[in-house]
């Protein structure tokens, strides 16, 4: 965290941006890292609810994704996409508590639902 302070305001600097503008701290770093993935997932959302295409395939990948953190080491993901045209969207990245094909498609059919 530390460092992508530093990162920051060296590259800042090299733009030629004034330092004093930008609101640089550990805490406003880890809000904004926080905030701003939910921010784009509801912003793609709605794009998506504006711009509905007549058909879409639904699709859902069979390989399940490891949980990012150590602490979540059993947690399991799977990636739900909707593609049309010639675009994909990532509709979701459910959570899963076990691996059933049962669980698979509720989740699919939640993230429909969604």
């Amino acid at each position: 965290m530390r460092d992508s302070v530093f990162i920051l305001e060296a590259t800042i600097d090299a733009l030629g941006c004034n330092i004093d503008e930008f609101p640089i701290s550990k805490s406003s770093i880890q809000r904004i890292r926080t905030e701003k993935p939910t921010e784009r997932a509801e912003n793609i959302k709605i794009y998506f609810q504006n711009e509905v295409p007549d058909v879409v395939t639904l699709q859902w990948n069979g390989k399940l994704l490891s949980a990012s953190s150590a602490r979540k080491s059993k947690e399991e993901r799977l990636p739900v996409l909707i593609s049309y045209v010639l675009k994909e969207q990532l509709m979701a990245v459910p959570r899963l508590d076990n691996c059933t094909g049962k669980e698979q498609a509720q989740a699919v059919w939640k993230t429909i639902l969604d």
